[in-house]
């Protein structure tokens, strides 16, 4: 019994006059989606060619990440028009969806506001190009490089390899350290005992020949600027140069070394820590 009424109902669905209806069915779907996924597309390189001509964005390196983020959105508008389509060629009231979409959108704008604040952050923060994947920033207590930018969030990977997620409504204060240029600082102390004058003359011949060995990354001259603070246990001087983005490390630590280089061989005294003990010769009397 149970068999004969399982085969009379598939027999009944897939019936000769209803698989035409499916098929018919099933055509309509595959050529809404199909065409959906062409307009999309096709807007997409429009909105491409668009901004790069009328913003000259193609020559910068925010390109990619607003063409990305528009690519998207005119994909999800497209696909919610095919979603919308496809329901109603089964037979699903769309007016009914709509409505209900439209409910649940009010709710959203009461009760989203930070994420609106996201969404309308990544925005002027993407036009006003003033952060790009690849840029080292440093926002509160998170620093590292920038992987990736997105509408409503920013992923930074810290130098550890912690990967940290900022939304992009807390990027009010960031600093930026691919922009324009950069300072290379080096600090070194010099013991008491030494001459100051005599420290800091090695110090300018250093940073002359490191400037003029590096003219590619160095914009100008360093300076070896004077007596910072006198600390516990010696006198502080800084040489400072200007150098294209992003080459700050690798120019102190070269100016470290060869610092140090030269101070060993002018017998330029480095301090160290020092303790100096007192012992008391107690005798006793009687």
């Amino acid at each position: 019994m149970f068999w004969n009424r399982l085969w009379s109902e598939v027999s009944r669905h897939f019936a000769p006059e209803r698989l035409v209806g499916y098929g018919g069915k099933l055509l309509q779907m595959v050529l809404i989606v199909g065409f959906s996924a062409l307009f999309a597309w096709l807007i997409g390189k429009a909105l491409k060619r668009t901004v790069e001509r009328k913003s000259g964005l193609a020559r910068k390196p925010s390109a990619k990440t607003v063409f990305t983020i528009m690519q998207s959105a005119v994909y999800y508008v497209f696909f919610f028009i095919a979603l919308v389509m496809v329901l109603r060629v089964l037979g699903v009231d769309f007016t009914a969806i709509l409505a209900g979409a439209g409910v649940v959108g009010l709710a959203l704008g009461f009760g989203a506001q930070k994420l609106v604040r996201d969404f309308l952050a990544g925005f002027f923060l993407i036009f006003e190009d003033s952060m790009n994947v690849g840029d080292v920033v440093t926002v509160g207590d998170v620093a590292g490089t920038v992987e990736s930018i997105g509408i409503r969030r920013t992923v930074v990977r810290a130098l550890d390899g912690t990967l940290y997620t900022v939304p992009n409504g807390e990027l009010g204060i960031f600093g930026n350290k691919n922009r324009d240029y950069m300072r290379a600082i080096v600090t070194v102390e010099l013991a008491y005992e030494q001459d100051a004058e005599a420290g800091m003359a090695v110090a300018r011949e250093v940073a002359d020949a490191w400037y003029e060995e590096h003219r590619d990354l160095a914009l100008a001259r360093p300076e070896v600027q004077g007596l910072l603070n006198f600390g516990e246990s010696g006198m502080s001087i800084r040489v400072m140069a200007q150098v294209k983005p992003m080459q700050h490390w690798a120019a102190e630590r070269d100016l470290r070394v060869a610092l140090k280089k030269a101070y060993d061989e002018r017998d330029v005294d480095i301090p160290f820590a020092r303790r100096v003990v007192y012992l008391k010769n107690e005798t006793g009397t009687g």
